[in-house]
């Protein structure tokens, strides 16, 4: 029987009322807008996590400012409070590039106030992460802009040298990718060549295959290396386009060569949009912050 009244007072409702909505509220109605928010729509947050007074910890990375972050992170706390209950959410954005970020963190609208932490990873002291018996928080101190970028390369290098090879593989090269961001490639690149006793092979791991082309980047052990040698575009082509596969399935071969053609900023942007686009071809949509 409610569902039989629910229908009624909706059929009603969507054809006026507008004494009943002169009572509910003085502002006068414009106009009504279509009921249908029907989309599909997936979120997959970077971390979540329990903590050990049951509250949650919620964890997002942006590489670059991301367009209307807070009312997305709002999104996000609802699914939250809705699957666990309401427990309390703490909620941090973790942000990796290395201009100063410009998102907004609050919302605050006459019946609701809602904020969330924005924390700059260039900001962080590298020291505990260097000291970390974890080798990914070695890792992450590539971005960390507190102290001198040699020497916690240096550090790094050391830390992931104690893992058995295909570990220390991998790690450098998650190390290599992160390094982009700080326009340090170059400086990891000689500081692996340096320590000639230890074998890293991060430019045969396949994931590095468009950033270091066999055969060319001669001037590593010379301890420079060209820009122009890394295979930067490419590179971020290819990682590109298998994000687009591994979200989307079969990806046309007019998108493939769109995004072969674009640029580093391009890229970038496009990459940052595909986790949170309804469907291939909003990826490609123009950035409106």
């Amino acid at each position: 029987m409610a569902g039989k009244f629910d229908a009624a007072i909706k059929d009603l409702m969507w054809r006026g009322m507008p004494a009943l909505l002169g009572l509910l509220v003085k502002t006068p109605i414009a106009r009504i807008l279509s009921p249908d928010f029907s989309v599909v729509k997936e979120r997959r947050p970077d971390l979540l996590a329990e903590m050990v007074d049951r509250g949650l910890l919620h964890l997002e990375f942006q590489a670059q400012d991301a367009r209307r972050i807070e009312w997305r992170m709002l999104d996000y706390y609802g699914e939250f409070g809705n699957r666990y209950d309401g427990v309390p959410v703490t909620q941090i954005v973790i942000y990796l590039g290395e201009k100063r970020s410009r998102m907004q963190t609050s919302i605050d609208h006459p019946n609701l106030s809602f904020s969330f932490q924005l924390i700059h990873l260039s900001d962080i002291d590298p020291t505990p992460l260097l000291d970390s018996p974890s080798p990914d928080d070695a890792v992450l101190a590539i971005l960390c802009r507190n102290g001198n970028t040699r020497q916690n390369i240096r550090r790094i290098l050391m830390r992931l040298a104690e893992l058995d090879p295909g570990m220390r593989r991998d790690a450098a090269a998650r190390l290599v990718i992160l390094a982009q961001l700080r326009r340090a490639v170059p400086a990891v690149v000689e500081e692996v060549e340096a320590m000639g006793n230890i074998t890293f092979d991060i430019k045969d791991h396949p994931v590095l295959n468009d950033i270091f082309e066999k055969g060319v980047v001669e001037g590593i052990g010379r301890g420079r290396l060209e820009g122009e040698l890394l295979g930067e575009a490419r590179g971020r082509a290819e990682t590109l386009l298998r994000l687009l596969r591994k979200r989307f399935g079969a990806v046309p071969d007019t998108v493939v060569e769109r995004v072969h053609a674009a640029g580093i900023e391009d890229l970038d942007r496009w990459a940052d949009a595909v986790l949170d686009a309804p469907s291939l071809d909003t990826v490609f949509e123009p950035s409106k912050h």
